[in-house]
């Protein structure tokens, strides 16, 4: 294993071939191995908890999904599933309700849990009855006291109890994995849906809607005095105390899929891509129970809840070398965390890239919304999607051959869904890696025409729908054909509804949208999406995505013929302006007490390597010592590669962002929704690239202009924009400014999967006295394993940040 004192350094110099005359779509054909070691298959894993003789072999280790959704809501029998309940696990007897007047029974994505449905009256208002389970079912839930109580502390004793309301998590107590979904309208050609998607219903017309809230309250749960306008995850006395824990448990495994018809490996939740769903109302607990079952390579990981501000619990953030270590292969860890802020978001592995193997699912918060609306539909997850195991693409992006950097995507996916032309191999047989020296043994394999995401909408009705890019490098345009969109919420703050008919998404962000349906009950439009542009905004090969939309009573066998009615401007890479999204809870920034530059620049380090840096420094974690406890104990020396920023005893603080790339630069704030002052780009900026579209370089590497500079102006001084991620364009600048009032150690990042690799990335300390207490032996939960299987192994493939 290297040196943890290493200056980050990526890949040796020569470790990665100078490009072939012959490559496919910029890939080399006949790529070297990359000369790290091998990881063995016959490690031994040596837990504080068993002997140290014991021998972990994970191929022989049973995947168990334990995580059971139990939902009840109405629906008509066009609506989105027509499974009958006599089809379904009988474990599970559903209890009718007799003011429905029709229903029927279909499958949560999340796992084998049952959803009835009917538009006489929608999931929010509903008279709903708790199902009955048997005995090989095991329950876990809390009690549910009003939203009002003044309690300090969540009270989660698990009860025995046969009832178990909306969207309740359960824990199977089988050891064998639930069954595959099953529903008349899940894919089965030209590809299966398990072949497509593992045990996901995302994207198909199984998906049931989603309630407004989860439980059986009379009114919304979190109280009728907290509305947008009177409420905010800003003032902590304003999030709700529900007094209710909403448990899941996941498995982390390795797996192969084709999401748009080629073959390739994945890491996955659940057996399912993407995951499942974590849902939870407005100020209720949320646990996870997380076991990594990856092998064959074994790799540590850790799961990082987006845009949950953690503010009593800064060590469940899920950033290795931040607030915890890895989880280490064959070990399981249970987080546990307050949902502060409420609306759309997802969660994903913070372990180098390998989110973008499959390690994510959405996470909905129900809360107040800016506008009223009769059906949610859910997550909408727009991703760019690379056929290649994520550690090759990460040995590109810190290579030595420009031309691959950034790594362009091959397809776009909409929930997991989409279709790449065949006839167009994207890489070929045996010379990718999911290690270094360990290639994927996966032959290019491609079905045409694979089965593209499907939704229903109800004429006349005004549906929700939760869009998040969670891909790894593009932005993400997307539209519906025919009908506009008007936005009440970006990342997790609403905002003054506006209408637009194109919304822009960086990574990692997220906007939630309602689109009235048309009085057209036989109509079938397209959603679209598109991560065009080029590689300024991370554009894709392929890069043009469409979903179909069925009205109620279209004929759901016949693809759409809508035409986009947008002109998308491919040369942009911005949200939405700053003017339009103003935040439905109004707050002025204090006077800012201190003013941080920080420069983004690609650059070549001592081994040839590029590195992305932040103010000439590349961000490499230590995975075996957690900065926050480092901290909290007082100790403010770091190692540079860890490229901590101590703001002391500041109030809050400005920083001036200045883009010195060609590239687009989604950055992402863990612990904090941040005001944007002001941003914008450079359109005087010189090109890049020469007459043949080559880099231009000089000696060290290639050669960029400099981005454009803050001129201290602010749009809506009183009120600006809060939120967790922005996009700062190529060559452009952003200014933002956040409130030092919640203590720990928060990484501020490039979202760009393939950037954070490269070292785009620093953590942010401050005010280490108000540190909540850790809990004790809490860092020993992931450290004592993971310092194990380090220590006696040395099979950390760190080719990267880490992070």
């Amino acid at each position: 294993m290297r040196s943890k004192t290493l200056q980050f350094a990526a890949l040796a110099a020569g470790a990665v071939a100078a490009p072939s005359s012959n490559q496919v779509r910029g890939r080399e054909l006949n790529r070297r191995p990359i000369e790290r070691r091998q990881l063995s298959y016959s490690t031994t894993i040596a837990p504080s908890s068993y002997d140290s003789t014991t021998t972990l072999d994970l191929s022989t280790v049973n995947t168990v999904y334990t995580t059971v959704n139990v939902t009840i809501t109405t629906c008509t029998e066009s609506s989105v599933c027509s499974t009958s309940s006599s089809a379904l696990s009988t474990s599970i007897v559903l209890a009718t309700n007799a003011t429905t007047s029709s229903s029927t029974a279909s499958l949560n994505s999340t796992s084998s849990a049952i959803q009835t449905s009917s538009s006489s009256t929608s999931a929010a208002t509903s008279s709903l009855v708790p199902t009955t389970l048997s005995t090989s079912t095991s329950v876990a839930t809390s009690t549910v006291p009003s939203a009002e109580s003044t309690s300090n502390a969540p009270s989660t004793t698990p009860v025995s109890s046969p009832a178990v309301y909306v969207n309740a998590a359960t824990t199977s107590t089988l050891p064998l994995p639930p069954p595959a979904p099953t529903c008349s309208l899940l894919p089965t050609a030209p590809i299966a849906n398990q072949e497509q998607a593992g045990d996901s219903t995302w994207g198909t017309l199984c998906q049931p809607y989603f309630p407004q809230w989860i439980g059986e309250y009379a009114t919304v749960p979190w109280g009728a005095n907290r509305t947008v306008n009177t409420s905010d995850a800003t003032v902590f006395n304003d999030i709700p105390i529900t007094n209710v824990t909403r448990y899941y448990n996941f498995t982390v495994s390795r797996g192969q899929i084709s999401p748009d018809g080629v073959l390739r490996d994945v890491i996955l939740v659940n057996g399912q891509y993407p995951g499942p769903v974590i849902e939870a109302n407005w100020g209720d607990w949320i646990e996870v129970s997380v076991a990594n079952n990856i092998s064959n390579p074994y790799e540590g990981t850790a799961l990082h809840w987006h845009g949950q501000l953690q503010k009593t619990t800064p060590w469940e953030d899920g950033v290795p070398g931040a607030g915890q270590c890895p989880i280490a292969p064959g070990h399981s860890y249970t987080y546990r965390y307050q949902a502060e802020v409420y609306g759309s978001s997802w969660y994903h592995a913070h372990f180098s890239a390998q989110f973008t193997a499959g390690v994510m699912g959405p996470m909905v918060v129900y809360g107040p919304s800016s506008l009223p609306y009769d059906i949610d539909v859910g997550p909408v997850m727009l991703s760019d999607w690379y056929h290649i195991p994520y550690f090759s693409i990460v040995a590109d992006a810190v290579g030595t051959n420009y031309s691959l950097i950034p790594p362009t995507s091959d397809s776009v996916i909409i929930n997991g869904r989409g279709q790449f032309n065949c006839s167009e191999p994207s890489y070929s047989n045996s010379t990718e890696w999911l290690a270094s020296n360990l290639p994927s043994n996966i032959s290019w394999t491609c079905v045409p025409d694979a089965p593209q995401a499907a939704f229903r909408f109800q004429s006349g009705k005004t549906h929700r729908l939760r869009l998040m890019n969670t891909g790894a490098n593009g932005v993400q345009k997307f539209s519906v054909d025919s009908h506009n969109l008007t936005v009440i919420a970006v990342d997790y703050v609403p905002v003054v509804p506006y209408t637009t008919s194109v919304v822009t998404l960086g990574v990692g962000q997220r906007t939630d949208v309602l689109v009235t349906a048309l009085d057209t009950p036989w109509a079938s439009i397209w959603m679209r999406s598109s991560a065009r542009g080029g590689e300024p905004c991370g554009g894709s090969d392929h890069p043009d995505a469409v979903a179909a939309i069925y009205y109620e009573d279209a004929d759901v066998s016949s693809l759409p013929t809508s035409t986009s009615w947008v002109t998308l401007d491919d040369t942009t890479c911005l949200n939405d302006a700053l003017a339009l999204t103003v935040p439905a809870y109004a707050v002025k920034p204090s006077n800012a007490s201190f003013t941080q530059d920080l420069r983004l620049d690609l650059a070549v380090n001592a081994t040839g390597d590029f590195e992305f840096r932040i103010n000439d420094q590349g961000w490499r974690v230590d995975t075996n010592v957690p900065l926050l406890a480092q901290v909290a104990e007082g100790n403010m020396t770091f190692a540079p590669q860890w490229n901590v920023y101590n703001f002391y005893d500041n109030t809050s603080i400005i920083l001036n962002i200045t883009n010195n790339m060609p590239l687009v630069h989604p950055f992402h704030m863990h612990g904090h929704n941040f005001y944007v002052l002001n941003v914008g780009d450079n359109s005087t900026a010189g090109s890049t690239y020469n007459e043949t579209g080559i880099a231009k370089r000089g000696v060290s590497g290639p050669v960029f202009e400099q981005g454009a500079t803050w001129d201290g102006s602010v749009v809506n001084p009183n009120n600006p924009l809060r939120r967790d991620g922005l996009l700062i364009p190529p060559y452009g600048f952003a200014a933002i400014q956040f409130e030092l009032t919640n203590p720990g150690a928060w990484p501020f990042h490039c979202h760009v999967a393939w950037h954070l690799s490269g070292g785009q990335g620093m953590q942010i300390v401050y005010k280490p006295e108000q540190i909540p207490a850790i809990p004790a032996g809490q860092m020993d939960q992931t450290c004592v394993n993971w310092n194990w299987f380090t220590s006696n192994d040395g099979t950390v493939d760190q080719i990267d940040s880490g992070a």
